[in-house]
Order: structure tokens, then C-alpha cells, then sequence
């Protein structure tokens, strides 16, 4: 699998823990009591975050990763700072992205 692959599953495995969480840990409490809904929302938010772990700890490049994360960042707006800082960060995360890549490959032409 490739890195790319591996990243946008980490961080919709990430998106799917605290989302998914929630769901439960509510449905839970509703459905039988407090505690029941915790250890729901807990053991599902440990299960995807375990995983979505998993996948960034195999991630062999991290030169592309502030562009996926600046992509992701400008998909959900006002969720941080609202929306006149999106096209920044994903700029920001894209020239980044380019720089490491470029040092990258600059030093695999000089070997």
C-alpha cells in the first residue's frame, strides 16, 4: 500500500474514532445508562484510533503530509479559525510538502 493511501486512511480512520465515538458513547447512554454509553464510546474510540495509529506509524514518507493535512484542514471550515485562513494553511501545507520533497530528491540525485 502506498504512503499516500496509508495517510488518507489514518486520517479517515481518525475522522471515524472521534465520530463514531460520539454515536456510540450517545446511543449508549441512551439506550441503557452512563456507563454503558462510556465504555462504548471509549472501547470504539480506542479501536479506530488504534488503527488510524497504526496506519502513520507505517508511513514511510512524511514529506506529502502537511499537504494532505492542509487539504483536510480546508475541507471543514470554520471548524478551527474559519474560513479566511483556509486557502493559507493549505498553501502553507503545500509549499512545505514541495520543500521536503525537494530536499528529498535533492539529496537522492547527489548518492
Amino acid at each position: 500500500m502506498s504512503d499516500g493511501r496509508r495517510s488518507c486512511l489514518g486520517f479517515v480512520f481518525l475522522a471515524a474514532a472521534l465520530v463514531l465515538s460520539a454515536v456510540f458513547g450517545i446511543s449508549g447512554w441512551v439506550g441503557q445508562d452512563f456507563r454503558t454509553g462510556a465504555i462504548l464510546g471509549i472501547s470504539v474510540f480506542l479501536f479506530f484510533a488504534a488503527i488510524s495509529g497504526y496506519m502513520f506509524i507505517t508511513i514511510k514518507d512524511y514529506a506529502w503530509l502537511p499537504a494532505v493535512f492542509g487539504g483536510l484542514y480546508a475541507l471543514l471550515p470554520d471548524l478551527i479559525a474559519g474560513p479566511t485562513d483556509d486557502i493559507g494553511v493549505l498553501l502553507l501545507g503545500t509549499v512545505i510538502s514541495g520543500v521536503m520533497a525537494w530536499r528529498r530528491n535533492s539529496r537522492s540525485l547527489k548518492s
